[in-house]
């Protein structure tokens, strides 16, 4: 009888073990591009952001409503002037290789992001840092060798993640770093197959109990609009980031899928090159202005889906100011006056760039027939990314930036005004040193900006910036068009997948009915 019972014991465990494997939940998301790598430190973009957030975290993190919340941190504490900041951090978490998440640790990442002879993508972004001090095992104080008061917010940018200081020393070169990510997030790094999929797995001693709900993750790229629809629809996928706006009805009709939509605080625009003469004369801008119709511009380009500009910034990022005056609607007649009163009553040729993505093109299409309505002949090159890179960005004399207009877009990731502005308006930002290529100009502005970094007071840095918004939309140096909303095609049977506000992908409390 022994034996026949150890057998069916045996069996049985087998068996559960077995049901244990069919039960396991994947959770598997195609993606309109690949990643580009595994460090937040070195990272640019959102696509690798979205893959990085489950694996890493940060020290302060956005919600789904762009509502900064303490994650690895609990308090923090600053001096008026906004030049010390006193950080208490998150007991009893642990990085996915044992090590503990502590003061040390969050020393060690911050002075890599703080040293800018690392050459790492987004060591610009931390220039502010002068030191980081342990004060304790779970506080650090950070003084910064300028007044800065959106340095928390920066903190929460998808960048400021903690790597496992043991990893960070392990793998000392960024070539090997990135392929070997260590954090303390719900998800540990499996593999990555360039061009194919990300893969990662549960992990069991994630400090946020009850997470995650899901097994696995595969992260699959495809760059093809149709292609990623097809996928969802035949179940090869539970998810696709993001929903072309033109596939929509595709996945309405189908009953076991959803769209997941949400405000977002992407703002697409189109750059004037205010270094060119027409252009530097500011009727000419705001006529461009009142040649567009925002409304038709979002039922075009996005299904409709979306809110029409009302300010130099999104509604969704901190500090916004709704602008009345002037009124940018659609009001050709008021653009050809304009045009008129500074010189050109005959119109004006212009040369309008644009990636050569196909909502890209379709979007400079429609600019360029809303201008022509104005006398306003505009000439579109789409150009692939890299050299769009080169071209727009690479420009070391503005006087060679060779565009007139140039349509695109920007992602306030740290929610905060600063992000907002200073990086496409400032003096201080004129390309290659940041995104402003619009060479604009405004001590006013640059004082109103530099004035919302003066302090830690929330009262005068939205007094600062309400400035800001006022001077900019009266200057116009971008036609201001609008944020579309973000959307994500599911199962229904999926829940806690979504795109934040900034564009990255929130999947980490994914969870199947």
């Amino acid at each position: 009888m022994k034996p026949l019972l150890r057998r069916t014991s045996l069996a049985l465990g087998l068996s559960l073990c077995l049901a244990n494997v069919a039960q396991a939940q994947d959770l598997r998301i195609s993606m309109y591009a690949d990643i580009t790598g595994l460090d937040p430190h070195d990272t640019s973009d959102n696509i690798s952001y979205s893959v990085q957030s489950g694996i890493f975290e940060r020290l302060f993190q956005f919600d789904a409503k762009m509502t900064l919340t303490p994650w690895l941190a609990t308090a923090y504490t600053s001096n008026e002037d906004a030049t010390q900041f006193t950080i208490t951090l998150r007991d009893g978490v642990a990085f996915q290789d044992g090590t503990p998440f502590d003061a040390e640790a969050v020393k060690a990442n911050l002075d890599r992001l703080a040293d800018q002879s690392k050459g790492l993508k987004r060591n610009s972004l931390y220039r502010m840092i002068n030191t980081v001090t342990v004060l304790a095992p779970n506080k650090v104080q950070i003084d910064l060798n300028e007044s800065f008061g959106a340095f928390i917010n920066t903190l929460a940018h998808p960048s400021a993640v903690m790597w496992s200081p043991a990893i960070l020393k392990q793998y000392p070169e960024e070539s090997q770093l990135r392929l070997h990510p260590v954090g303390t997030g719900p998800f540990k790094f499996v593999a990555w197959q360039p061009g194919k999929a990300v893969t990662m797995a549960k992990y069991t001693g994630y400090w946020n109990k009850g997470w995650p709900k899901v097994d696995n993750v595969i992260f699959s790229p495809s760059p093809e609009d149709a292609t990623r629809v097809a996928a969802l629809k035949s179940g090869q996928v539970d998810a696709i980031y993001p929903l072309p706006s033109d596939l929509i009805g595709t996945v309405q009709s189908d009953s076991k899928l959803a769209i997941q939509r949400d405000p977002s605080i992407y703002l697409y625009y189109m750059a004037i090159n205010t270094q060119h003469k027409a252009l530097a004369d500011v009727r000419v801008r705001q006529a461009i202005n009142y040649a567009i119709n925002r409304d038709l511009w979002l039922k075009v380009g996005f299904a409709g889906m979306g809110t029409p500009a009302t300010s130099a910034i999104p509604a969704g990022v901190q500090f916004y100011q709704k602008q009345g005056e002037p009124n940018y609607r659609y009001a050709p007649d008021e653009a050809k006056a304009l045009l008129k009163a500074a010189g050109y009553p005959n119109g004006l040729d212009l040369k309008l760039w644009s990636t050569n993505a196909t909502a890209s093109v379709r979007a400079a299409q429609f600019l360029k027939a809303q201008l022509a309505t104005v006398g306003i002949r505009v000439t579109v090159t789409p150009m692939d990314s890299g050299t769009r890179n080169a071209k727009l960005w690479g420009v070391k004399d503005p006087k060679q930036a060779e565009y007139d207009l140039y349509y695109g877009g920007w992602s306030t990731s740290t929610g905060d005004a600063d992000w907002a502005l200073r990086p496409l308006f400032a003096t201080e930002s004129w390309v290659p040193t940041s995104y402003n290529v619009s060479y604009y100009s405004n001590p006013a502005v640059d004082k109103a900006i530099a004035g919302g970094l003066a302090t830690a007071d929330s009262t005068k840095r939205a007094a600062s910036y309400a400035e800001a918004q006022t001077l900019l939309w009266k200057d116009a140096p971008i036609a201001f068009l609008g944020t579309p909303d973000n959307l994500v095609g599911k199962t229904k049977a999926l829940s806690g997948v979504s795109m934040l506000p900034d564009g990255n992908l929130l999947f980490t409390q994914a969870a199947f009915k």
